[in-house]
């Protein structure tokens, strides 16, 4: 993986619109662009992002079931205390979890949620940088975020199929809303939330046509925003993407445990 290529050739450089479109269009252009110049803007298709996230959230958390929703925290509960938990107890929980969960709905909290898609962004090209500079491929940090922030605006649109998907309908089951099953873009989707083993669902939603999708630009991109060759930036992408991976068969095998 250390083999690394020469950097950015030089050419015009390319506004916050061209690059937002190029990713989808001429993403090695784009990102060569970005390479040269990363500067501030990286922060719009983070905002970009963060607003089709808020609508896909405001289409999908109003519609969410709640009764399965206390069902389901209720198994990790149960599984938790044990017989040491009595009827008043139980039913107090019950109450705090159901009022938490109609707290979801409120917008502001479906905004402030939001934030969070700022921790990948900043903490993947971290890891990126980390990785270019012990293969010694020098590069800068603000460069790889730049970069990675513009490979996110991809996810804009899986955000708004969901809000399309879910917008007609009535209700939506609690486990599709809450392990985004509601759009139908990748295995996992398809297969029964409840016999399923969550393991196995955590590597059948890994495959998704837009995490595909994904790779492939954000491959571009690390190439294009540090020394990495085509095919070092592929293997480091896809390291972190199994990290990633391994990361959801960890947490889908401890919600099986705790559920039963």
């Amino acid at each position: 993986m250390a083999e690394t290529t020469g950097g950015a050739p030089s050419g015009p450089e390319l506004g916050t619109l061209a690059r937002l479109t190029g990713v989808f269009f001429s993403p090695a252009k784009t990102f060569e662009s970005i390479a040269r110049k990363p500067g501030w803007d990286w922060l719009v298709p983070v905002f970009l992002v963060m607003a089709a996230f808020f609508v896909s959230q405001s289409a999908t958390v109003p519609k969410k079931d709640i009764d399965d929703a206390v069902k389901n925290q209720m198994k990790i509960v149960d599984k938790m205390a044990g017989a040491n938990l009595d009827a008043k107890q139980r039913e107090e929980i019950v109450e705090k979890t159901r009022l938490g969960l109609e707290k979801q709905k409120s917008p502001v909290r479906r905004a402030l949620t939001t934030l969070f898609i700022f921790i990948p962004v900043l903490i993947v090209p971290l890891i990126y940088h980390g990785i270019a500079a012990s293969f010694g491929a020098k590069t800068k940090y603000l460069t790889v975020v730049a970069g990675y922030a513009y490979t996110q605006v991809i996810q804009i649109i899986p955000q708004l199929l969901t809000a399309v998907v879910a917008f007609p309908q009535e209700s939506l089951n609690a486990s599709d809303v809450d392990f985004a099953r509601v759009l139908k873009s990748n295995v996992g989707a398809f297969l029964d939330f409840d016999t399923t083993s969550k393991a196995v669902l955590a590597v059948a939603s890994s495959l998704d046509v837009f995490d595909f999708w994904a790779f492939f630009v954000g491959s571009i991109a690390l190439s294009k925003t540090t020394r990495f060759s085509p095919k070092a930036a592929r293997y480091a992408v896809g390291g972190v993407w199994l990290l990633y991976i391994l990361l959801k068969v960890v947490l889908g095998s401890l919600y099986s445990a705790f559920t039963g």
